[in-house]
């Protein structure tokens, strides 16, 4: 093996491990966030569930405020993906949404934690301030994205007469508060209903 082979081996081992240690840290504090909420949440604590002390997570964040927006934006880019490929299987743009929906109910149910730390922000927290006032290109630049996917589906169905008319956008963002109400909730309401109740929201006059 060449020095440079070896050179890239070591690279290569090492962002491995840099990225399970970031992995192992963001799993603890999403559910140390869930358990204790965002503003109570101990790096401290975080530490010890990660198996890495307070010093050595300073070597992958920055601060508090870098850590939550991280487990934010994880979770985020992860639904991001679920979002864009059931937006990408056959069918009407209906029955699309529907596979959104799904896919988020699913994608939240499997997510405990996370879908605890969601909840908290719904309610409102003081550290979600200096969060989204510093780090607010990543965390709401994928909520952008989300909407860009709904909104070209809603301008789909208008095209097709399937869904009512009106401002795309809009329409793309009650849709997404209906869908995160059924998601993040947790009322025992069937994914048929809740279908039924999304397509009397959207679904065109006939």
């Amino acid at each position: 093996m060449t020095d440079t082979a070896r050179a890239v081996l070591r690279s290569q081992r090492r962002a491995a491990r840099r990225a399970e240690s970031v992995t192992n840290i963001l799993d603890a504090a999403e559910r140390v966030f869930s358990e204790d909420g965002l503003r109570d949440g101990s790096l401290r604590r975080i530490a010890d569930l990660s198996g890495y002390s307070t010093a050595a997570m300073y070597k992958f964040f920055d601060s508090k405020q870098h850590l939550v927006a991280q487990t934010l934006s994880r979770r985020a880019d992860e639904y991001l993906a679920e979002l864009r490929e059931a937006a990408r299987v056959e069918g009407n743009a209906l029955e699309r949404l529907h596979r959104i929906v799904d896919a988020a109910a699913g994608f939240f149910g499997a997510r405990p934690h996370f879908k605890s730390v969601l909840r908290q922000m719904q309610g409102g927290s003081a550290i979600i301030g200096p969060v989204l006032a510093t780090f607010a290109d990543d965390v709401y630049g994928r909520y952008a994205q989300a909407m860009t996917v709904m909104a070209d589906l809603v301008r789909e169905g208008q095209h097709d007469g399937e869904i009512r008319a009106g401002d795309p956008d809009a329409l793309a963002h009650f849709a997404s508060v209906l869908i995160n109400e059924f998601a993040l909730s947790n009322a025992s309401v069937t994914s048929a209903d809740f279908h039924a109740v999304f397509d009397g929201a959207l679904r065109a006059p006939q």
